[in-house]
Formats: C-alpha cells, structure tokens, sequence
C-alpha cells in the first residue's frame, strides 16, 4: 500500500501533485473493452496490476484497506490522498458506516436525497475524484441549485465501467462532465474519458463524452501562488455553475 499525498491547496507544485497520471498511463486494462462486471465473475483487480484509489469518506478509505488484508491474492494499492481533508469537517463518517453489512464503494451516487430521488431534473451530472468533491459541494449549496448531481469515482483503475453507466442512465437527461483540480495534460482526465464513452456506449447504447472542467494544460503541475490558485479554482466552479453574474440575470427573468 503506497500513500500519495495529491491536492491542490495553493502550496505549488511539490505539495500539490503525485502525478497520478503517471500511474494511471501504466494500468494494463483496455479503455475500449468491458470485462464481465457481475459480481460473482469480476475478475478486473487480480487481472489488473496494480489499482489507484481517491476515497472521500473514512469509512470508505478503512473499507478500501479492510479489503486489501482479506483478500486471497496481492495487488499493489496506490492511495491519492489529500492532505486537506485530514481537517476537513464535511470529511467525516460515522462507526455504523465501518461496521458489518458495509464494504468498499467504488463509486458514490449522489449523496443529496432530493437529487438523488428526482434524477430527471438534473441537467448536468459532474464525475469527479478525490477533494474537488467538497469543493464542488459547498459551491452547490452556497448557490442553492439542485440540478446538479456530483458522482465520485472512489476506484479510479481498474475503472467501474458498470456503475459509471448506471449513473449516466439514471441521470439522463443531463449532460455529462468530468471536473478535476489538475491541469487538462494532468490529472485522471485521459484516462477516465475513453472508459466513459466506452461504458456508456457499450452498456447504455447511448454513447456520452464528458466536457473537460478543471485548469487548462500547463507545464507546471500547480501555482505556488495563493490569489492565482483561487482563480483558477473559481474559474472550475464558475464553469459548472456558471458565474454569479449570469445568475443574477437569470434570476430577473
């Protein structure tokens, strides 16, 4: 098991990234194949060689470790994990979430109940990894909106082809994006993109391309900066969102 610490809090770029593109460029598994994804038959970790992770929640992160003791086999296990959310107060889970009858979730649905319960408003369905999670979330709620819908892919390799076109078929209706605090040449982008259209072509018939959100490509990993960082991470939130601007002129219509 290898800990990586990987996020973008304006510390430049030793602090800011593991190159977990580089990990991701090395995993040995087709983007266009699917293999058999039932539960009694998915053999994709032990076919694999090694697997990258991006838990959100402690009791996610200790089912993700309980795992790897109790298997039968051995697989490498690169963790991304960001340094802010060891004081993050959102990033919390309770001991019934670690306890029997739970186990590792490699994808998490909406956590919002009336989003999630009403799929066919939601007019963009935003993938994402790892911290930018709960950036995105207080973002939403600040804005009130609840058209919006954020699934967090908690495995990123080797890639749940299934759970991702079950988020795509529930939310129908809405376009699919793919949010990330890396620079476009960085980050799990171009590894997620060709295993979406993939899995929503082969498994929904309904082939969807994620729209890129997150910084624009760059040679440098991360600013050392604080007032650029902020920016840039505005211009992430205002492009999901949009900018305050524009909804204060949609709110006069």
């Amino acid at each position: 098991v290898m800990l990586l610490p990987h996020g973008y809090d304006g510390q430049g770029a030793e602090h800011s990234s593991c190159r977990i593109e580089r990990f991701l460029q090395q995993v040995d598994e087709d983007p266009h194949h699917i293999p058999p994804m039932a539960r009694n038959e998915r053999m994709q970790i032990q076919k694999c060689n090694w697997q990258v992770v991006n838990c959100t929640t402690p009791a996610n992160y200790f089912h993700c470790l309980r795992r790897q003791i109790h298997r039968d086999f051995r697989k490498p296990l690169i963790v991304v994990s960001p340094k802010n959310l060891l004081r993050n107060k959102r990033c919390v889970s309770s001991l019934e979430e670690m306890g029997p009858g739970r186990a590792f979730q490699r994808v998490m649905d909406e956590a919002d109940t009336y989003i999630s319960d009403n799929p066919e408003d939601v007019k963009t369905l935003v993938f994402c990894t790892g911290q930018i999670y709960y950036e995105l979330l207080a973002e939403r709620e600040k804005r009130s909106r609840v058209d919006v819908a954020i699934v967090r892919l908690e495995q990123i390799a080797p890639f749940a082809f299934d759970r991702v076109a079950q988020a795509c078929n529930k939310y129908n209706n809405a376009e699919v994006v793919w949010a990330q605090q890396e620079p476009k040449n960085m980050g799990a982008y171009s590894y997620v993109l060709p295993r979406v259209m993939t899995a929503t072509r082969e498994i929904n018939t309904d082939e969807k391309r994620p729209r890129y959100v997150g910084r624009p490509v760059s040679a440098a990993p991360a600013t050392g900066m604080g007032k650029i960082h902020q920016q840039e991470y505005q211009n992430i939130l205002d492009e999901i969102y949009g900018s305050l601007e524009e909804e204060v002129k949609y709110s006069h219509h």
